[in-house]
């Protein structure tokens, strides 16, 4: 799991911890990844803010980069984890989740 940075770590518990394993969205005309990095982006800082933009990039890569290594499944309007991503994020405790979150909400990613 060195391999993952700390976005992508964060983005693979999130999805577990806040979400189930399985998000459920529907997108305006931009890309599944666009759309969801800016969902949680918003979750951390208003667009309005400064930092919005380098955290939504931050997770719009770190949702490619989950799925070139087949750990998330973006189908439809819907993400999950794979069983592989599964079995990954098992290995992220829910306190390292809390301080991935903590660490990403004062911007540093």
């Amino acid at each position: 799991m060195e391999y993952l940075g700390k976005v992508e770590k964060f983005l693979l518990a999130h999805i577990k911890y806040a979400y189930a394993g399985k998000i459920y969205y529907s997108s305006t005309s931009s890309d599944a990844e666009d759309f969801l990095a800016s969902m949680f982006a918003e979750e951390f800082v208003s667009p309005s803010e400064r930092m919005y933009q380098k955290l939504k990039e931050a997770f719009k890569d770190g949702f490619k980069k989950l799925q070139e290594y087949w750990m998330i499944e973006i189908s439809g309007y819907t993400v999950g984890l794979t069983s592989y991503g599964e079995q990954v994020v098992n290995n992220i405790k829910e306190e390292d989740y809390e301080k991935l979150k903590e660490d990403i909400s004062k911007g540093n990613i």
